[in-house]
């Protein structure tokens, strides 16, 4: 048996709340013995079937630090597993989970403390923990120069789409794109810095087709330096906020294409989201997208807005590279599988049980 950090299922979910998220419900169909050691108040988007144990009266942070680790010692200290937040510093037999280190690259995109915090915090539980999860081997990579944490202690296990109910590829490869009643494109993110949305915006502002609207959708965090998307809105461009897995989906299914201009990723989900039904993906040539996408995406220079206009009028007009990146795309996303994931995370825990 081990517990699992559900400090995760206070929050809305994003790439890496879903990757715990994901991995959870997997272990349950699984039939592995475990439980989700959660606060006392669990964010209502989440709808789940594997067990939880609600302990202690902190939150955030301080429930990580004391709650958790109070209620480990007092169940006889079994093996924890923090699959989005660092985990606790005082307890030992633990595994992490580090996405990424772009606040140790690019700390400007960041609010301080959350530099400071995280600066001071991984490389100290990475070094006690037993094993040490990512996503790539980019992060892996990054994690050992920047961190200077054992490379044998790391282990790539792979993030997925959160979707339950995908389409077939005689649905995706049927379906009209762009053909409702309005033409639009789609990016997806946290509205975080490194995102690259402000200088998307500008470049879509000089593309060929005026009729066409673009979409960016995600969420804000104090976490992250904000930038300033709102004297950008206007007719064509358009931020919604946070857009539901269902709604979202349909987006993905009627966008002529999604752009993922990212300045730095330890995977990168959306463009593999798109992937999985059928929209075309522009992302950014940066290391862990081409390991992520392969040859089933469009790369574009994140740094040029001319190059970013290009790929996006490119795209548009060419219903020929549509359907090949349509179809390379619906092949790439085979190589991900939560199930193969928790696979996985169960055998590495069985090393330390």
């Amino acid at each position: 048996m081990f517990v699992v950090n559900g400090r995760y299922l206070t929050q809305r979910a994003s790439g890496v709340h879903r990757y715990a998220f994901e991995i959870c419900n997997q272990l349950h169909e699984m039939g592995v013995d475990f439980h989700v050691a959660v606060p006392q108040e669990i964010h209502p988007d989440y709808k789940f079937k594997f067990k939880t144990v609600r302990c202690g009266c902190l939150k955030s942070h301080l429930w990580e630090q004391i709650s958790l680790p109070r209620y480990l010692k007092k169940i006889g200290s079994p093996l924890l597993i923090s699959f989005s937040s660092c985990g606790p510093l005082n307890y030992d037999n633990q595994i992490i989970t580090i996405h990424d280190v772009s606040h140790e690259r690019y700390p400007q995109w960041f609010s301080k403390g959350y530099v400071r915090f995280y600066h001071y915090m991984f490389p100290r539980i990475g070094r006690k923990a037993h094993a040490i999860l990512t996503v790539s081997q980019f992060s892996k990579d990054e994690i050992v120069d920047t961190l200077r944490l054992d490379p044998n202690k790391i282990h790539i296990v792979h993030s997925n789409v959160p979707f339950k109910d995908k389409p077939s590829v005689e649905e995706i490869m049927q379906e009209t794109h762009a053909q409702g009643k309005e033409k639009y494109i789609i990016a997806v993110s946290n509205m975080d810095p490194r995102k690259n949305f402000v200088r998307l915006a500008k470049a879509f502002q000089n593309i060929d087709d005026r009729d066409v609207k673009l979409y960016i959708i995600g969420m804000q965090y104090k976490a992250f330096n904000t930038p300033d998307l709102q004297n950008m809105v206007g007719e064509n461009i358009i931020l919604p906020g946070f857009v539901d897995d269902e709604a979202l989906q349909e987006m993905y299914k009627k966008a002529s294409l999604s752009v993922y201009p990212s300045l730095y990723e330890g995977f990168g989900l959306p463009p593999l989201e798109s992937m999985t039904f059928g929209c075309p993906a522009i992302v950014s040539d940066i290391p862990a997208l081409r390991e992520i996408t392969g040859d089933a995406a469009l790369y574009v220079d994140p740094y040029k807005e001319e190059d970013i206009t290009n790929k996006i009028n490119l795209l548009l007009k060419n219903v020929v590279l549509q359907n090949e990146l349509r179809t390379k795309g619906l092949e790439q996303v085979k190589n991900y599988s939560w199930e193969k994931s928790a696979t996985q995370v169960y055998e590495l825990t069985q090393r330390f049980i």
